[in-house]
């Protein structure tokens, strides 16, 4: 069983990935000012913390695990399962490790020099995902040891950015010219786009950084004394989260020109240590932490969703049911381990070489955005109707349901409005990821029409 301590870690393991160290690039790129850039961040944790008190409302009135698939169970009876289906489409076939997995191997790529090309990346990627779901399998104390231990060395890695980049600004106060962090902050919202498209890509990309939150909801049946562990554990780790990224990046923004940012991609922390520490220990050494920390959230995102799986088996709504509601002999679920290992290692090697990551990020996200407003809709359903007699140990105030609500509404409406340059994330049209969020969750529609309709007609 899980305590606080546990539950706390695996939120952070969850959240603190490679996001933080990673996306901050993209967010400049999007929105154009160092000043946007930060308010985003901003407004991303109030929506997380608005959203937490959802997810604390439902996870202490039904306390076990399933997460988001229990709640919609319970708000959306018909048609039966319906809702279910579609969440199952989403965890299942977006419920990857692969982001966090290919931006570690180019900080493998980038620490040893070596110039990343299509297979190196994908093959260090693939060999993360297959040794940690191997522990998991095997040595359920050793995963969970290496959850804890890396939740706890995230954070004070995420702390010696900070105090880095404040150190390193310091460092430049007395030069002739102006430093890099008097550039950055000497006027902070120029630049700054015009396009709502441009914002609600980047927020999404910032609430995907945020969305591990809800991770001990998930696995709430294995966590000792879940509602009051639950109550203290969510709140501390989005907490601290919170900080550590909006502190994170004022110190990149302290460090690391407008035009490294616009220019660094994945690898901006890389940027960030070399500028601060030289080129040896920032580009060679350093980038070790970013892998640690990639390392720790694959590990907890590959608990989490094992589980996930292992309980959408229980209830007999995935193929082959009975094999993934299983457990095998040292009692961890080995088949929802391999269903999230076989659909990441897909992800890494079959899309076509190019930058992925930001895309995978995207369509990610999206989905999020559709679950989120489900679910803070139909809780407002249930604290107003009488006949559904809901009752809570954590009740969310309905101001804080209807901001993350009407925010996650917005960032399903934006993406559709055409930007200037008709272009998303790289080479994709900016309508790909919507599009392609909407077709996943669409499947879990199709693949209801078969459970519920086709298959008990065909075979009783």
């Amino acid at each position: 069983k899980l305590g606080t301590f546990s539950a706390i870690n695996i939120i952070l393991g969850k959240t603190v990935g490679v996001g933080i160290y990673s996306i901050p690039s993209s967010i400049f790129n999007s929105v154009g000012s160092v000043g946007a850039s930060l308010l985003l961040w901003i407004i991303g944790s109030v929506i997380s913390f608005c959203g937490l008190a959802v997810y604390l409302d439902l996870g202490t009135a039904m306390p076990r695990s399933g997460g988001e698939r229990v709640y919609l169970e319970r708000i959306f009876k018909k048609p039966r399962m319906l809702a279910t289906c579609m969440f199952m489409s989403y965890v299942v076939l977006l419920g990857f490790s692969t982001p966090n997995c290919i931006v570690l191997g180019e900080y493998v790529m980038y620490a040893l020099e070596i110039e990343v090309n299509r297979w190196n990346v994908r093959a260090v990627a693939v060999w993360v995902i297959t040794v940690i779901c191997v522990i998991h399998a095997r040595y359920q104390k050793v995963g969970l040891r290496i959850i804890n231990v890396l939740g706890v060395g995230k954070m004070l890695i995420l702390v010696v950015v900070i105090i880095s980049g404040i150190a390193g600004a310091l460092m430049g106060v007395d030069l002739p010219r102006l430093s890099t962090a008097q550039q950055n902050f000497s006027n902070l919202f120029a630049g700054s786009s015009t396009q709502p498209y441009d914002y609600a890509t980047a927020l999404l990309k910032i609430l995907y950084c945020f969305r591990g939150y809800s991770t001990a909801n998930q696995v709430l049946s294995e966590v000792r004394n879940p509602i009051p562990t639950l109550r203290l554990a969510a709140p501390i780790a989005l907490s601290l989260v919170s900080m550590g990224y909006i502190l994170a990046n004022v110190s990149y923004f302290l460090v690391v020109s407008k035009e490294d940012f616009r220019s660094s991609g994945v690898v901006i922390a890389g940027h960030f240590f070399k500028n601060i520490f030289g080129e040896v220990i920032g580009e060679n050494v350093l980038p070790l932490f970013i892998i640690i920390s990639a390392f720790g959230n694959i590990a907890a995102t590959s608990f989490a969703q094992a589980r996930v799986n292992q309980e959408l088996g229980k209830d007999g709504l995935l193929p082959f049911s009975r094999f993934f509601a299983g457990k095998n002999r040292w009692d961890s679920p080995t088949p929802g381990l391999f269903l999230h290992w076989l659909v990441s290692v897909l992800v890494i090697v079959v899309p076509p070489p190019g930058e992925i990551y930001n895309f995978l990020v995207d369509i990610g996200g999206y989905p999020v955005s559709v679950i989120s407003v489900a679910i803070s809709l139909g809780l407002l359903y249930l604290q107003t109707s009488p006949k559904e007699n809901w009752q809570s140990p954590f009740r969310a105030k309905k101001t804080y349901t209807v901001v993350f609500a009407a925010s996650n509404c917005l960032l399903l409406v934006l993406p559709w409005i055409k930007p200037r340059e008709e272009k998303g994330d790289g080479r994709f049209p900016y309508f790909a990821y919507p599009a392609t969020a909407l077709a996943i969750l669409g499947s879990g529609v199709v693949y209801w029409g078969w459970w519920a309709v086709v298959r008990p007609r065909m075979f009783g």
